[in-house]
């Protein structure tokens, strides 16, 4: 079996080329959506596809309780240590597509790092939003970071994206990526294919993921909020802006949804 570049907590964020300040801008921004958006404070927020939670961490420093989910054992033990003596933040394992965690309702969660489309199947979709639902109070929001997907090609054979190296510390990383074909009938946008030899100082590794992505625009997304019957889409932001039309999009936009 291969292995996954999520078993490398410290190399994964710079892998998918993360920038220093990225974390801290995209909290400001949830901040200051909560802030314009919600008018109750904000004391307790649910971290989804959280990993080692960077934005929880932030959030927790400054007194908000944070919980955090998601699937990866590495990635959670990764986010315990950061946060060891760090009030106000804690972790479940647990699958995003359906979950349930012994925890009193929140004022807001969020979904960041643009993964969001991975969710492909239909009745995956709307299981996530009734188990998001189940835990956000009335009138609370929230917040789906999402990808920009304009200009991928559909591939009939696997095609290679484009490669890089980057370097984590003392470990220097070959990226490799590809796009893969898909079925014609299927929800999927593209199959993205991501490879990575870690050359450590005493050895080498190779990690291979392969990520769906489902093709998601602001009416699709709104088309799936309102099958789920448990919030309405009344925003999207482009590219972290309150002013960039979502036409201007040219990295990511955000779906702000509110509980009914």
């Amino acid at each position: 079996m291969d292995l996954s570049i999520y078993q490398f907590p410290d190399i994964f964020r710079r892998v998918h080329m993360e920038a220093p300040g990225d974390i801290e801008r995209e909290v400001h921004f949830l901040e200051e959506v909560w802030r314009r958006r919600l008018k109750r404070p904000v004391r307790r927020v649910l971290d989804i596809a959280c990993g080692n939670s960077p934005h929880g961490q932030i959030l927790a420093r400054a007194g908000i309780e944070v919980v955090g989910i998601d699937r990866s054992p590495t990635m959670i033990a990764a986010g315990r240590a950061e946060a060891t003596g760090l009030k106000g933040l804690r972790f479940y394992r647990r699958r995003i597509e359906q979950f349930r965690i012994p925890e009193k309702s929140f004022d807001a969660a969020f979904f960041m790092s643009e993964t969001f489309p991975v969710i492909a199947r239909n009745r995956d979709i709307i299981t996530h939003l009734e188990s998001v639902a189940a835990l956000v109070k009335r009138g609370g929001l929230y917040c789906i970071d999402i990808d920009y997907q304009g200009g991928v090609e559909l591939v009939k054979v696997r095609t290679p994206w484009r490669e890089r190296t980057v370097q984590v510390g003392d470990a220097q990383v070959e990226v490799r990526e590809y796009h893969r074909p898909i079925e014609w009938h299927e929800a999927m946008h593209s199959i993205y294919e991501l490879e990575c030899t870690i050359h450590f100082n005493d050895r080498s590794v190779t990690t291979r993921d392969l990520i769906p992505v489902r093709y998601i625009t602001p009416p699709l997304m709104d088309l799936m909020v309102r099958a789920s019957g448990k919030f309405e889409m009344f925003a999207a932001y482009a590219d972290l802006s309150f002013t960039t039309p979502i036409a201007q999009c040219c990295g990511r936009w955000l779906a702000v949804l509110r509980r009914v």
